[in-house]
């Protein structure tokens, strides 16, 4: 088998501890490219916080952000096959979190939202400061204003060092609300990810792959967090990150070294040379 496509995960699996791409990797998908693959990411960040990195690559073909609540178009600079939170869903959803004292930040098409500063809005503003971009948090304490102003809500993500209190909100949900509803997913053991129920990575990753009448089988995926597991299941060669959940690697196919080391670029340079994959169960270098 030829694949055809490769599907990268930033966060605890492109990115390393510094938030940098490793030269090894960084060149291998460079060298994937030059042989006719094609590559994007998929992250539960907005466009704003990938498109250095996208730079950095050259990509030129459209993201998943969000885990997968739109795409985004980044030579036409434009959204694509939109996701977004329903309005009454939504609404409900931050009552809810808002009478259980979570910390919560919402990525919106107007930007990023919350109610006040907390340990994750200083790591977004970290974040964008390591990309040199500007990322303004938009914070409203009145929940009203907050749902009025924040208009079209990608994802809300929780963020709490309780994961049993995590844990035990996405199962809320489950029991709350149809299933049809929301889609829960912890991106780590201290972030929980909620989008709508048809916005996951995989369903955005099917429709990617569809768009280059490219085979999900054809393809490879890179990620480390329970939010990949959709693209796990959706790809043919699912690879997890060392440092991945053990319900990810569960789903892989292979494990290569932790995001700090170089086993993407060192997998993906075997792939393109010998155009086809020789099962390893796990690929450490």
């Amino acid at each position: 088998m030829k694949y055809e496509a490769v599907i990268i995960d930033l966060d605890g699996t492109l990115l390393n501890d510094n938030e940098e791409i490793c030269s090894t990797n960084c060149e291998a998908i460079q060298h994937a490219l030059c042989h006719g693959y094609k590559v994007t990411l998929a992250s539960g960040r907005p466009h704003e916080l990938m498109i250095p990195y996208v730079e950095q690559l050259q990509l030129t073909e459209s993201i998943i952000c969000c885990n997968g609540a739109y795409q985004y178009d980044p030579l036409k600079n434009e959204m694509l096959m939109e996701q977004a939170l329903p309005q009454a869903a939504a609404t409900s959803l931050l009552n809810l979190l808002n009478e259980g004292h979570f910390d919560f930040t919402l990525y919106c098409k107007k930007g990023v939202f919350a109610q006040k500063v907390s340990k994750h809005t200083m790591n977004l503003e970290d974040k964008a400061r390591k990309v040199g971009i500007e990322l303004p948090i938009n914070i409203v304490s009145s929940l009203g204003n907050l749902i009025t102003e924040a208009g079209t809500i990608y994802k809300v993500l929780v963020s709490s060092e309780d994961k049993v209190a995590l844990c035990q909100l996405r199962d809320t949900l489950e029991t709350q609300f149809s299933k049809k509803t929301f889609q829960a997913d912890l991106s780590t053991p201290t972030k929980l990810d909620i989008t709508s129920a048809f916005a996951t990575k995989g369903n955005a990753a099917g429709k990617w792959l569809e768009r280059q009448n490219i085979n999900s089988n054809n393809a490879i995926a890179f990620g480390d967090g329970d939010n990949d597991s959709s693209l796990f299941h959706l790809v043919g060669e699912p690879v997890a990150m060392a440092n991945a959940s053990p319900f990810l690697k569960g789903l892989a196919n292979l494990i290569v070294t932790n995001n700090n080391g170089c086993g993407i670029g060192q997998y993906l340079r075997l792939v393109v040379e010998e155009g086809q994959h020789v099962y390893q169960p796990t690929f450490n270098y």
